[in-house]
Order: structure tokens, then C-alpha cells, then sequence
């Protein structure tokens, strides 16, 4: 079976086989520093970058995963940003891409501050607060808040609202108008923690006689697959909803303020994601991702730093997936991240930080990048290459050299894996990178018919939706 798989792959094409400069040092104790890192550029509306990061707030309406796929009013936007960025680049120049790097809410200003990303969105109401500590674009929105009880249901005087939610802010204000209008005040009741808006909107649907208080946009998106809740009275308060970056980041924010003006995107972004909503509000979190969830979670660094590297993304993707599990398990000393990464080769690698996700992924792939110039020799083929590639990813490459040379003492083929360097290390102490080379395939080969389906899908979907 693994011959079987193993052919498979071989037919499937080497997409990983275009050689990269020599990186002059030895795994694991490498001695020379590479010279591969370089600074991110600024953004430069004239000299753009070849990618964005953008801090996306986890949720149920603006950016969750389901069945392997990035959905969300955020995403969708912004991927139409993405488009605009590119529009008129000339050929041969790279495509700009965005990088999406999902976060708690609460964690968008400080991430963008601490420059863990160049774009903050969220469905961010624009405050006082805020406006002291970053910048924010043109307003895509002016939404209001409401007080929303299932269809059959009478208003309450109890409000149940996430402790987190905006509408905290708000409760003060409506209240004050209320009483100036002779009508009761809404007392509140905080929602256990981890209930969101959507979560509870879910609730009164199924019949919970509760009322909250939503944002009015969060229920346009959300009332075809809830269509049994309610309406009942608004704040008169409205409130701007923008990006934010940083406020040295003028010329980026003067490139969103001209995406934000064009009229639909946020129609477009509601009407596709209304599609894929989850009916329960329950989005996961990164760690209870289901393996194909996973791959859709860290793609875009896969695919960025692959691109960087002349590598194909589902092979660091079938990596991260035998080391960790797609998970990032960060140690201080030893390997660390998603790619369990050694610090020491991350370093010479020119890595400076491999326990964060993109450092982790760029160390890797440099080192993956060194293997396959370490084993570009014409005597090995593009298959083989990658099987020595794997297999001193997991041991270091002076242990499959170590068995290549076994393997040639013994009148077998130094230069081939299967049924000959493979036959002298399940013999060896070293039966362990045998199954480490099998189970990478096996990924490999999973994720790549998962991408075929995937693309398939797509197109399909693309041609439905032109007619």
C-alpha cells in the first residue's frame, strides 16, 4: 500500500523540485547564519508589498471555518480589497496577498499596536477610546443597535448581552432615552462567558424567551437562518464600524479609505456569507478544528512563505500535519510551533522568533528549501529528492546520508529511496523516519486531492453563480 501511495505521488508531479541557493550550513548543529531574511517592506500605495496581514476578529459572522473553507463578512471584504490592491499590476509583478491571522476580538487593537498585523477588522464600532490608539478608515457602516425577542415573544425588561458585547456601551444612552420618552429601562443580564450575539440571537430562535441587544447589520446577515426573531426597538444613536492600522500607517489607510468608498461590497460580503452560516452561532476555536478546518486555518501562511521559498504549500502542510497535528505546540527549548522547528537551525536560518506561526513556517521551509539543494544532484530524481528531503527533515540530513552510505556498501542503489536506502534504515534504529517519510506522503497525497476537490468546487460554484 505504501509503494502504491508513494507512486501516486510520483505521478501527481514534483512540485516542489525547482533547486534555491545553496545555504552553506549543516543540520542540526548549522554554523552560518543565512542570509535569506529580509525586512517586510512599508506599505507604499506606488510599491505596494507582496502581502498584508490582516488581525480578523473569530466569529460567527465575520470570520470562522466550515468544512475546510474561510467564510465571514470580514473576510469577504477584505478578499474583495485584495482584488482592488491588485487591479492594474503589471505583468510579471507578484500579486499582493492578504494574510488573515483570526484573533479574539479584544485582541485586534493591541495585536495591530504590538504589530502582529497591518489591518484590524471586526465589525469594529469606531469610539473615542480607539481613536487615540490607532487610526481607522473611512466608515463602511453606520449601524445602530436594537432590542431583538423571538417572533412570539414580548419584550423584556431583562437584556442578556455578552459581557464583551458594544452594546454595554450603548445601554446607558438608550436608557436615557427611553425615560425621556416615558418608556421602561432595560436592566442586564450578562451571558455565560463564551455566548456571543449570534449564539444567543440562535437561542431565542429555537423558542428562549429572552431579548438581547444586536447591531442591526449582525441581524440583517443573520434573518434567513434565523426568521423567527424579532425586531422591536433601536437605539437613535448610530455608529461608525471601520478598519483600523496603525497611525504611522498613513498611505495603507489612505488605499482603505478609497476601497471603502466604493458602494456594495458590504451587500456582496453579507449575500455570500449569509450562505454558509453556522445555524447554532458556534464557531471553533483553533484548537478544536477538525484536521481539514486546520489546513484552511494556517493556508495563508502556508501559501506565503511556500511561495517565498519556490515550495508547494501542501507539502509543509503534510509536514505540520505529522509533526503537530496542525497545531502550534511552542516550547522554549527543543523543537517548537506547528513545524516543530529546532531554534538553533530557525536562527540560522535567519529566523529570529520560531515559536510565532509565520517565523515557525518560514524556518521550516527554509530548511526544506537547504535540503533540497543538499540533495540536488542529478543521479537522484525529483521523487527520491523529496523522500531525502522528508526523511532529513525528521533525522538530519547527515543521517540519511549516513544511510546512503550504508546502503551503497551493501550493493543497493544510494541514490534511491524505496527498496534500497529505505530497506537499510528499517533495518537500522532509524525504522522511525521510514514511517515519518510514509505518513508525510500519505498527507501529501490527501491534501492535494482535497485542493483538486476543492478548486473543482469553486469553479463550479463561480459558473452558477455568472448565470
Amino acid at each position: 500500500m505504501i509503494r502504491f501511495l508513494m507512486l501516486c505521488l510520483f505521478l501527481m508531479g514534483p512540485l516542489w523540485a525547482k533547486p534555491v541557493a545553496s545555504v552553506k550550513s549543516t543540520h542540526p548543529t548549522l554554523s552560518k547564519p543565512s542570509q535569506l531574511a529580509a525586512a517586510d517592506a512599508d506599505f507604499d500605495a506606488n510599491s505596494p508589498p507582496e502581502r498584508l496581514r490582516v488581525l480578523v476578529a473569530l466569529g460567527p459572522s465575520t470570520f470562522f471555518i466550515k468544512n475546510g473553507r474561510q467564510y465571514g463578512v470580514e473576510y469577504s471584504m477584505l478578499t474583495e480589497f485584495e482584488k482592488f490592491l491588485n487591479q492594474g499590476r503589471g505583468k510579471g509583478v507578484p500579486p499582493l496577498r492578504l494574510q488573515f491571522i483570526p484573533v479574539d476580538a479584544g485582541e485586534l487593537i493591541p495585536g495591530l499596536r504590538s504589530g502582529r498585523g497591518d489591518i484590524a477588522a471586526g465589525l469594529m464600532p469606531v469610539t473615542e477610546g480607539a481613536k487615540q490608539l490607532v487610526a481607522f478608515s473611512t466608515p463602511y457602516l453606520q449601524d445602530r443597535w436594537c432590542t431583538v425577542a423571538g417572533a412570539d415573544k414580548e419584550e423584556k425588561h431583562l437584556l442578556s448581552i455578552p459581557a464583551s458585547s458594544y452594546a454595554q456601551r450603548l445601554l446607558g444612552d438608550f436608557n436615557d432615552a427611553r425615560r425621556k420618552a416615558g418608556l421602561f429601562e432595560f436592566e442586564v443580564e450578562h451571558a455565560a462567558p463564551g455566548v456571543s450575539s449570534e449564539m444567543l440571537l440562535a437561542e431565542i430562535n429555537k423558542g428562549a424567551d429572552k431579548t438581547t441587544l444586536v447591531s442591526e447589520a449582525m441581524l440583517g446577515l443573520w434573518d434567513k437562518t434565523l426568521p423567527k426573531l424579532k425586531k422591536i426597538s433601536c437605539a437613535d444613536e448610530r455608529v461608525s464600524v471601520a478598519w483600523a492600522v496603525r497611525k504611522e500607517d498613513s498611505s495603507l489607510l489612505a488605499t482603505l479609505n478609497r476601497f471603502a468608498e466604493k458602494t456594495g461590497v458590504l451587500d456582496k460580503a453579507v449575500s455570500t456569507t449569509r450562505r454558509f452560516l453556522v445555524a447554532d452561532g458556534k464557531v471553533q476555536s483553533a484548537e478544536k478544528l477538525s484536521s481539514l478546518d486546520k489546513l484552511a486555518f494556517f493556508a495563508p501562511v502556508f501559501q506565503i512563505v511556500a511561495a517565498a521559498n519556490n515550495l508547494d504549500w501542501l507539502l509543509l502542510a503534510a509536514i505540520g500535519q505529522k509533526e503537530t497535528g496542525l497545531k502550534s505546540v511552542v516550547r522554549k527549548n527543543g523543537p517548537t510551533g506547528v513545524m516543530q522547528i529546532n531554534p538553533n537551525t530557525a536562527r540560522n536560518m535567519g529566523v529570529k522568533n520560531p515559536h510565532d506561526a509565520e517565523g515557525n513556517v518560514t524556518a521550516a521551509a527554509r530548511y526544506l528549501g537547504y535540503l533540497r539543494n543538499f540533495f540536488n544532484n542529478p543521479s537522484i530524481n525529483d521523487e527520491d529528492q523529496l523522500y531525502f528531503m522528508i526523511a532529513a527533515y525528521n533525522a538530519g540530513e547527515g543521517r540519511v546520508q549516513q544511510l546512503r552510505n550504508q546502503a551503497a556498501a551493501q550493493g543497493l542503489d544510494r541514490n534511491r529511496w524505496l527498496g534500497n536506502v529505505e530497506k537499510v534504515a528499517l533495518k537500522s534504529v532509524s525504522k522511525g523516519m521510514v514511517d515519518y517519510v510514509s505518513s508525510v506522503s500519505r498527507y501529501y497525497i490527501a491534501y492535494q486531492a482535497a485542493e483538486k476537490t476543492r478548486k473543482k468546487h469553486e469553479g463550479a460554484s463561480a459558473v452558477s453563480e455568472a448565470k
